[in-house]
């Protein structure tokens, strides 16, 4: 009996001696109707494009196909961010775990610019400034005023916020600044109670998170784009530090989930669709043409 014991001590497996591992995964929504049309966007609630519903379907099945499960995710106020999170649950089929919305998770606020294309504004006021705003940590755009056609401070979803806490213009620093109180008040926590996390949000609030995850350079965070529904896949360190080493010429340790190798994009129309969707426009179509077969086939049966 002892000797067995001693066996059995000995076939235990030992306890890792790496760090404990927190899983987050970012999500930035699928293709935007305005981003399509390349117009400042920031807190307008434009809807997904067909190619974005797509790109957010795309997402959850390679969140399936990789194994992840979630404990909970977070999203904004936005319709775009929301509707991604839906979609990707929905296609990896953890619709029950709870979901969290804040504002705090906004897409940064473009100020006067909300509305205008990218090209309206390098014609009025040049290309280095566009990318100023774009791009630039520090440049704060022309504020919004009350008569902007999309004036935030008519939206019923923030009149709970008071005139200092209600942004109407944001550099990518204040963008930060506004993101990472959410970071640090609900989503470590969450990390560290064990919950793994996933985060359906816009491209400068991720931006703002993977700069401060990785301590990314401001100068190289300019040129550091995150791709539209494609899954970003962080472990963390119990002191929430990325595990692993940094792969791309940003700094950026987080992996994106390619799946098979296709984008959710445009450039998946030309190599083929994901399987499902195919499937689901396959179906559908034959639902349309029976349902024509027969509406045509009724005045016939009567007369």
């Amino acid at each position: 009996m002892l000797r067995a014991a001693r066996l059995l001590t000995r076939q235990r497996p030992r306890k890792a001696q790496s760090r404990s591992q927190h899983l987050l995964v970012l999500l930035r929504h699928g293709q935007s109707e305005w981003n399509a049309s390349k117009r400042f966007t920031g807190w307008v609630d434009v809807d997904l494009t067909e190619q974005g519903r797509e790109e957010a379907t795309h997402a959850g099945i390679m969140l399936k196909r990789h194994g992840f499960e979630f404990d909970e995710a977070h999203t904004s106020l936005l319709k775009r961010a929301v509707r991604t999170l839906w979609s990707a649950l929905h296609c990896c089929d953890q619709h029950w775990i709870p979901v969290r919305r804040s504002w705090r998770l906004n897409e940064r606020h473009y100020g006067a610019l909300t509305g205008m294309s990218k090209q309206e504004v390098k014609d009025q006021m040049g290309e280095e400034l566009l990318q100023k705003f774009r791009r630039g940590f520090d440049k704060k755009p022309i504020g919004m005023r009350p008569d902007h056609p999309f004036w935030t401070g008519r939206d019923r979803r923030y009149q709970h916020l008071g005139p200092n806490a209600l942004p109407t213009g944001e550099s990518l620093r204040m963008c930060q600044e506004r993101v990472l109180p959410y970071w640090v008040d609900n989503i470590v926590p969450a990390m560290r109670r064990g919950k793994r996390v996933l985060v359906a949000a816009h491209n400068n609030t991720l931006r703002c998170l993977v700069q401060h995850m990785d301590n990314i350079a401001i100068e190289n965070i300019r040129d550091f784009e995150i791709p539209t529904g494609i899954p970003l896949i962080y472990r963390l360190s119990d002191e929430m530090e990325p595990i692993g080493a940094s792969t791309a010429s940003a700094g950026r340790v987080g992996q994106l989930a390619r799946g098979d190798g296709r984008r959710a994009s445009a450039e998946r129309t030309q190599r083929g669709r994901v399987d499902g969707v195919e499937a689901q426009k396959h179906t559908k179509k034959h639902r349309q043409a029976r349902r024509h077969r027969l509406q045509g086939q009724v005045p016939h049966r009567r007369a």
